[in-house]
C-alpha cells in the first residue's frame, strides 16, 4: 500500500515525466505530465497553459494528452520533442504556481530547458503578464 496526496502525485508524476523525456518516450512523459497538471488545483492564471489558451483552443492545446487518452483521432502520430517539453512546462507551472515550492528536479529541467532554448528565464519564476 502506497499512501499518498494530490501534490505529491503531480510532482512523482512531473518527475517520471522529465525522465521519460530523456528516454524519448514522448507518449509516457505527455501522458504522465498531462495527468499531474490535471491533478493540480488552479490557482491563478499566469502558468503556461492559460497563456496557451490566449492564442488556441483547449482542444488545439490539449491535443496529444488527449489522443494519447481516448481512441479518437488519427491512428498515427508524430510527436516533438517541443511537445513533450511544453507539457511537463505546463505541469511544473501549474504544480509550482499552486503549492508555492519546486523540487531539484523541476530546477534541472528549467536549467535543461534554458540551455536547449526552450525559454529563457527559470520555469519556476513567476510568468509576466
Amino acid at each position: 500500500m502506497l499512501k499518498t496526496n494530490k501534490k505529491l502525485s503531480a510532482r512523482r508524476q512531473t518527475i517520471a515525466a522529465i525522465e521519460h523525456l530523456h528516454k524519448k518516450n514522448y507518449e509516457c512523459a505527455i501522458t504522465l505530465a498531462g495527468a499531474a497538471e490535471g491533478q493540480v488545483k488552479e490557482r491563478g492564471t499566469t502558468h503556461l497553459f492559460r497563456l496557451i489558451l490566449r492564442r488556441f483552443s483547449s482542444d488545439e492545446a490539449n491535443a496529444f494528452i488527449h489522443w494519447m487518452k481516448h481512441p479518437s483521432g488519427p491512428f498515427n502520430a508524430e510527436i516533438e520533442e517541443l511537445e513533450v517539453v511544453t507539457t511537463i512546462i505546463r505541469a511544473i507551472q501549474k504544480y509550482v504556481g499552486a503549492y508555492e515550492e519546486t523540487c531539484p528536479q523541476f530546477e534541472a529541467f528549467s536549467e535543461w530547458c534554458i540551455a536547449n532554448e526552450y525559454t529563457k528565464k527559470p520555469l519556476t519564476e513567476k510568468a509576466a503578464v
